[in-house]
């Protein structure tokens, strides 16, 4: 029997194309997440050395006679600080494989979630190294065999309160794979 639920999710589901690929892919429940107002323990801070602490003769000179050398490293160090401070450390190579859609993603996963239960997730999409987080909504859990990781259950999970622009980026890389795709047939 089809619900109102069950045909919004199946009419989403046709609306995006879905491509399996490998992804960096981090899954955190919500439950584990500090809710807003709530205070974290603050973890020992990182040291990050300032730009005015380089031990390069002439460094100072360079940066007054060349303003845009100057601007390049302080958004350098920015970054920098972002990475080492926030703990926005983007992954290196593919942590899972998944089908991966503007709309959703079908994920293995040793975590343990419940269908209708809303998790955090953090997509790394390669070569590119695009990160994009979401918030998203598992709607079933079963064994799908082009997503299997070891006895790892798999899940089905519809993206919520995404960005128009991250769920663009998603779009533009599953164009590239079946673009590549298309061309490796021909």
């Amino acid at each position: 029997m089809k619900t109102e639920e069950t045909a919004s999710v199946q009419s989403d589901r046709r609306q995006h194309v879905r491509v399996h690929d490998a992804v960096g892919l981090e899954i955190q429940k919500l439950t584990e997440m500090p809710a807003a107002g709530q205070t974290v323990s603050p973890q020992p801070p990182k040291t990050v050395r300032k730009r005015d602490k380089y031990d390069i003769e002439g460094y100072a000179i360079v940066r007054r006679d060349f303003p845009e050398v100057g601007n390049y490293i302080d958004a350098l160090e920015e970054r920098i600080r972002q990475l080492l401070l926030d703990g926005d450390v983007s992954q290196a190579k593919p942590t899972h494989k998944v089908s991966l859609s503007a709309g959703g993603v079908h994920f293995s996963d040793s975590v343990l979630l419940r269908p209708g239960e809303l998790i955090g997730i953090t997509l790394t999409l390669f070569p590119s190294g695009i990160r994009i987080r979401t918030d998203a909504r598992i709607l079933d859990g079963n064994e799908a065999p082009e997503v299997a990781k070891r006895d790892e259950p798999s899940y089905r999970a519809l993206f919520e309160r995404m960005s128009d622009e991250d769920r663009r980026l998603i779009e533009a890389h599953v164009q590239r794979i079946l673009d590549k795709s298309s061309l490796i047939k021909n």
